[in-house]
């Protein structure tokens, strides 16, 4: 069936918000994808708040809150069921939701050439199938349009076959049921009823080099096929979850893509990810990393505070302040008199010099902040490192920090990236460093705490590190850390202390709270080091735990934690060592075999069963 250009269309969008929040990117998204429709609904599974109530009404036709079940597919199905008596007056009706950004350009080309195509039922792109799905290894995965946007016309939903399959739709209660009693099979099961499908963007050529074009290729697909969105996913998901394209570039480049050379206002991803995910996922995957030697240099209002806390730190911030660019106010913070008086003729002409009893973060946000305020910019370097072994002074993080956060290039790296609100030396990659950000999950619970009596309010993740700055020491936009003047340095907790104080996570999270993203600073030298460092230490833990035969990365990995879960479960009963070489019954040695053998998601579906019966 083909139609005229100026056919009538329904269109279905589910919306999903944990907080009720409807960010600008859904009335963006509405309001292009409206123009093309004759009536619009949005159908929320959940609740939304005031606010967000008003702009799905001020871009749509209709708003119906339904309680949150059954995902997208089960507000698509009940929609559908109560409207079947309007169908007929459509000529198709379109069915999409929350998972996509966009749109990049004109809709106008893709809803003319898709309504000169003779079909019945279409999507934006289709996923090429697989030989085993991931939830189920006894079921293959047929080729099909893929669920978050798709389109059905009359001459398939008025056939009594299409209200049976809504209305016989099992019921979804996991993700998982929503992809495989639904999307895998939804284009098999009307396609071998005879109807005809098709989709706007062919990925078919590409497939061999990717299972997910969409994903893995972004940019490709916008640039050269037309493709109108993208996915929300790019943004959140593993750098090593699609391996057969250079994944941790993907996002980098269709991020950079989208600034430009497109005109979509890609704050409206940024206000998005920074209010309902973890800083870590976001950053791993747009991969703001920055080179702090080459490129232009820019100078604006900034003030420099440097922390004298020990003698054996205090002659490299003594360099610091001497190579400072003209026009930058210094602070110099000194924890003893004895420090002020031995360092403080070292220092520039106009350097301010004080003595303090308080953690200098505490300072630089209680009595001097109304004059640092005043500046644009601010870079904190501290000679306050935890000692690596409880013995050594931490002089490479601190060297790091110097060699990195010069305020010429960092400012100039931030007057080209508006997005960002916080520069911070490369994550450590030596000694106790190494694991830094690992660390958040453990203290997640108090670190939530202090974050509210500020009234910062961001997602931290209890199943994942965090990321971090050594010692806290950053290069930032000014307005960005405002919200740490209400941070409780004070109190029953100690945010400095400890071999991984929660301070060193806090300004970054400031950041994000007020609505900017951290990047990292690398000289070329420190980012080979950096590379060297973590691919040892990788190698070196992958080398423990390898198996004959099984030497993948992601089969490690679930050993990995086969091996750790078994061993949480008996942790009163044995050592890890002992849980490797422990006599075990069939029963037991049968679960750790099924657990390195089937695919995660398989033994956590068998997991679940076994448990619950």
């Amino acid at each position: 069936m083909r139609l005229e250009q100026n056919a009538s269309r329904l269109a279905i969008f589910a919306y999903y918000d944990k907080d009720g929040v409807v960010d600008d990117y859904i009335p963006y998204l509405l309001e292009q994808v409206g123009r093309f429709c004759k009536r619009q609904i949005v159908v929320v599974n959940g609740a939304l708040n005031d606010a967000g109530r008003k702009k799905l009404e001020s871009c749509c036709d209709e708003v119906i809150c339904r309680e949150n079940s059954g995902f997208d597919i089960t507000a698509y199905k009940e929609t559908l069921l109560r409207l079947q008596d309007s169908w007929i007056q459509y000529d198709e009706i379109l069915l999409y939701n929350q998972t996509i950004f966009g749109p990049v350009c004109s809709l106008q080309p893709m809803f003319d050439e898709m309504a000169d195509r003779d079909v019945d039922f279409w999507g934006l792109t289709r996923h090429k199938g697989a030989h085993a799905a991931s939830w189920d290894d006894t079921q293959p995965i047929p080729p099909h349009v893929q669920s978050f946007f798709f389109a059905v016309r009359k001459s398939m939903f008025i056939d009594p076959r299409f209200l049976a399959y809504w209305t016989d739709l099992p019921e979804i209660r996991t993700y998982w049921d929503a992809v495989g009693k639904h999307e895998v099979l939804f284009t098999q099961h009307f396609a071998q009823m005879g109807f005809v499908w098709d989709v706007y963007v062919s990925t078919q050529d590409l497939e061999c080099y990717n299972d997910y074009p969409l994903m893995g290729m972004p940019v490709t697909l916008m640039e050269q096929r037309g493709c109108p969105f993208f996915k929300r996913k790019n943004f959140l998901v593993p750098r090593f979850e699609y391996t057969t394209v250079p994944q941790g570039r993907a996002t980098q480049e269709l991020y950079e893509y989208l600034r430009d050379k497109t005109d979509y206002p890609v704050q409206l991803v940024f206000q998005n990810l920074l209010r309902t995910e973890d800083l870590a996922s976001v950053v791993d995957a747009l991969n703001l990393y920055f080179d702090a030697e080459n490129g232009d240099t820019a100078q604006d209002s900034t003030a420099a505070v440097l922390y004298f806390a020990e003698e054996n730190l205090s002659p490299m911030l003594a360099r610091v302040a001497a190579d400072l660019p003209d026009g930058t106010v210094c602070y110099a913070l000194f924890a003893s008199v004895e420090l002020e008086m031995q360092w403080k003729s070292a220092l520039p002409s106009g350097t301010i010099c004080r003595v303090i009893a308080q953690p200098a973060p505490a300072v630089m946000f209680g009595v001097l902040w109304e004059q640092l305020k005043k500046f644009t910019y601010l870079l904190y370097l501290s000679g306050d490192l935890p000692q690596l072994l409880e013995e050594f002074a931490d002089a490479t993080s601190l060297q790091t920090a110097m060699d990195t956060l010069r305020p010429a290039r960092a400012t100039a790296v931030l007057q080209q990236h508006p997005e960002i609100g916080v520069l911070c030396p490369p994550m450590p990659s030596h000694q106790e460093t190494l694991s830094l950000g690992v660390n958040l999950p453990e203290q997640a619970d108090t670190m939530q705490v202090l974050l509210e009596q500020a009234d910062i309010h961001v997602k931290i993740r209890r199943d994942r590190g965090g990321i971090a700055s050594r010692s806290g020491m950053f290069f930032a936009r000014t307005d960005a850390l405002a919200k740490l003047t209400q941070m409780p340095f004070t109190g029953e907790v100690d945010v400095f202390g400890g071999m991984y104080p929660l301070w060193e996570f806090m300004p970054l999270l400031a950041a994000q709270d007020a609505g900017y993203m951290t990047g990292f600073l690398y000289t070329q030298q420190g980012a080979i080091t950096a590379l060297s460092n973590r691919s040892a230490a990788l190698n070196s833990i992958l080398d423990l735990w390898k198996e004959p035969g099984m030497t993948r990365y992601d089969q490690i990995r679930f050993r990995m934690q086969g091996i750790l879960d078994f061993y949480v479960e008996r942790h009163d009963q044995m050592t890890l060592e002992q849980a490797f070489h422990a006599k075990l019954t069939l029963r037991q040695k049968l679960w750790i075999c099924l657990q390195i053998v089937l695919k995660p998601e398989t033994f956590a579906k068998l997991h679940k069963l076994i448990s619950h019966s």
